[in-house]
């Protein structure tokens, strides 16, 4: 019996560490598509990320993970981000023009960034690697950019 919890014990952290690599390299931001949504994501080496979903029939979506804590739109906190030393606040509210605005100009940024820091709620600051973030994001005037802000709906 002793056996059998610690197998599943195993096999569960196992699965937790195929999941977070299943998507996104550590310090490194990756983009991918799934079921007619794509995604970017910028993880840091402690697994703590930005994810970014672009569907061209909704909202862009954002949200940060820290831990196991999540902030954003449609979470218990919002956040803001650092880029270059310059302080973007909720880059995920979309539904007026002025957050329309800030989200692309969030998104050309994040291209360019030297630093990224992200700062929540409730103070917590969190550095997000810089690496390959011009590859995976697209230019907000690339016919190949596909994020839509509640606005532009």
């Amino acid at each position: 019996m002793k056996k059998s919890a610690i197998t599943l014990t195993a096999m569960a952290a196992l699965l937790s560490a195929t999941y977070v690599q299943a998507f996104g390299e550590l310090n490194s931001w990756s983009t991918g598509w799934g079921q007619g949504v794509t995604e970017y994501v910028a993880v840091n080496s402690n697994g703590d990320e930005l994810y970014i979903a672009c569907d061209p029939y909704s909202p862009v979506s954002m949200s940060l993970t820290v831990g196991e804590r999540s902030y954003g739109a449609n979470s218990g906190g919002g956040f803001s981000l650092l880029i270059d030393g310059q302080e973007i606040q909720h880059p995920y509210e979309t539904d007026s023009r002025v957050g329309s605005d800030t989200f692309y100009y969030a998104w050309e940024a994040l291209r360019k960034a030297q630093t990224i820091i992200a700062v929540t709620a409730d103070g917590t600051r969190v550095e997000l690697p810089i690496n390959g973030s011009a590859k995976a994001l697209d230019s907000t005037e690339s016919p190949a950019f596909p994020c839509t802000t509640g606005f532009d709906l």
